[in-house]
């Protein structure tokens, strides 16, 4: 009876600790959920800006017709960075960002927010980077432009229902800095001839010099380079402005792409054109041309015509305080060599060759 006895109390015993032991568990998964919920909802965000070309906003269609101007505040506070506020539900995957650097704009679509919510709402904190801010809307969206008085890196962080922004030159950010230009110039097209009858070849020269960009991109990433992509496709902005855009960054090359033409066919080769007017010590137009010529007509076994001083139109050129070169990467009014630019594989080897010279150049 007595061992029966013990055995029951055992028995009671383990059955109440399995029961404590549930009602632990579940208080000790209550209370980590809700302190995943407390940091969530504290804790800093960081959001990167949105490449260009992927950003999915071109459809954005602004009701009422015009901007709207926004409201400023400076706050001592938040002077390291400038403060937006943001509705309440604003999460950070409602907010995509986007740096326009040769416009020196920077856009902020802030989505699940009303149309008067910045008629209402100042921007506060350090705004001295700023020359002028706007907002437009469409349904839900809310679009916040800022005219910028310099071309900024801008670090982003959402804390607490703000988002935070600070404007930093590129310099302080990055050790090597270089701008690719694909350059806008098109080739005249009456010098073609057929490629079989009643077929002419008038390739589109913007789409192979963006195509050549688009693959040398592709061998920069993740080099430790930032590169800089300027006169890319529809984009207008001038010759002499991408120069001032160099010179401000502080680029230690700008490369402009750009395909050659001329009126004897049988002219083909690789080519540069440079500022010889403008010296650079160590390592300068000259040099920074000549890698180029050297490593492209290596990497696709062509001819290298060698290098050319720039003429005074050339304002890219003339105007850029930093080593500048245009590289022409063949003769699209050459048949032979035009069949070999709308080649994927060819411009991959140019690509190729330019990723070369620019390596090059950081190790010379």
């Amino acid at each position: 009876m007595l061992k029966a006895a013990e055995g029951e109390a055992k028995g009671i015993m383990c059955t109440r600790l399995r029961i404590w032991t549930f009602i632990f568990a579940l208080l000790f998964c209550a209370g980590s959920m809700w302190g995943m919920l407390l940091f969530a909802e504290h804790k800093a965000i960081i959001i990167g800006d949105a490449a260009l070309e992927q950003a999915g906003k071109e459809a954005f269609q602004t009701e009422g017709g015009k901007e709207l101007p926004l409201r400023f505040r400076q706050n001592g506070e938040e002077a390291s960075a400038l403060c937006i506020p943001l509705e309440a539900g604003i999460r950070a995957e409602n907010i995509t960002i986007e740096n326009h650097y040769m416009e020196r704009q920077f856009w902020i679509y802030i989505e699940g927010t009303s149309s008067a919510y910045y008629a209402r709402e100042a921007i506060s904190g350090n705004i001295t980077g700023i020359e002028e801010g706007n907002y437009e809307y469409a349904g839900d969206t809310v679009l916040l432009k800022f005219g910028l008085n310099s071309v900024y890196e801008c670090k982003s962080v959402l804390e607490e229902g703000k988002l935070y922004i600070e404007f930093v030159p590129p310099r302080e950010v990055y050790d090597k800095i270089i701008v690719i230009d694909a350059d806008m110039q098109e080739p005249e097209a009456d010098s073609f001839v057929p490629l079989a009858e009643g077929m002419e070849a008038k390739p589109d020269g913007r789409e192979i010099t963006d195509d050549i960009v688009k693959r040398l991109r592709l061998l920069l990433d993740g080099s430790g380079i930032k590169v800089y992509y300027t006169g890319s496709g529809t984009d207008e902005v001038s010759a002499a402005g991408r120069a001032v855009f160099a010179n401000t960054i502080g680029a230690d090359m700008c490369i402009s792409i750009r395909l050659n033409e001329g009126e004897d066919e049988a002219l083909y080769g690789i080519e540069a054109l440079y500022n010889a007017e403008y010296f650079i010590p160590d390592f300068g137009n000259v040099e920074l041309a000549d890698s180029l010529v050297r490593h492209v007509t290596a990497s696709v076994s062509g001819r290298g015509n060698g290098l050319f001083s720039a003429e005074e139109t050339e304002v890219l050129l003339k105007e850029a305080k930093v080593p500048a070169a245009v590289v022409l990467v063949g003769y699209i009014s050459n048949r032979q060599e035009r069949l070999l630019l709308q080649r994927e594989d060819y411009r991959d080897r140019i690509a190729d060759g330019l990723y070369r010279a620019i390596l090059a150049a950081y190790e010379g």
